[in-house]
C-alpha cells in the first residue's frame, strides 16, 4: 500500500491536540518553576523573562499558544506532504493481514 495523500484537517486536528498536551506539560513545568521563584533567585539563578512574565497563567496560555502553533504546522505538513508525493511518489507501508480463525 502506498500512502499517496493526506488530508490536511485530519492532520492539522492530531497535531493541536498534540500540541495542547505538549503545552499542557509545558504549563505545568513553568507554573513550578516559577512558584520556586524566589528560591532560585536567592540561589543566584536567573529565570527566563518567559517564566517570570507567563507564571501561572502559562497553564492556560501555552496549551493555547502551542495547540495554534501545531495547528498550523500540522496544515503546513500536510500541504507539503501532499506535494512532494505527487512528485516523487508516496510512503511505501506494509500491513500484515490478520487471519481471522473460524468458529466450530
Amino acid at each position: 500500500m502506498e500512502l499517496k495523500k493526506i488530508r490536511i484537517l485530519s492532520l492539522a486536528k492530531i497535531t493541536c491536540i498534540l500540541g495542547v498536551i505538549y503545552g499542557l506539560v509545558s504549563g505545568i513545568l513553568v507554573s513550578f518553576i516559577y512558584s520556586k521563584s524566589e528560591l532560585l533567585a536567592s540561589l543566584g539563578i536567573q529565570l527566563p523573562a518567559a517564566v517570570t512574565t507567563l507564571g501561572y497563567k502559562s497553564i492556560i496560555v501555552l496549551p493555547i499558544l502551542y495547540g495554534i502553533i501545531y495547528f498550523i504546522a500540522g496544515i503546513i505538513l500536510a500541504w507539503l506532504y501532499n506535494l512532494i508525493a505527487s512528485w516523487v511518489g508516496g510512503i511505501q507501508l506494509d500491513f500484515k493481514e490478520k487471519v481471522s480463525e473460524k468458529k466450530k
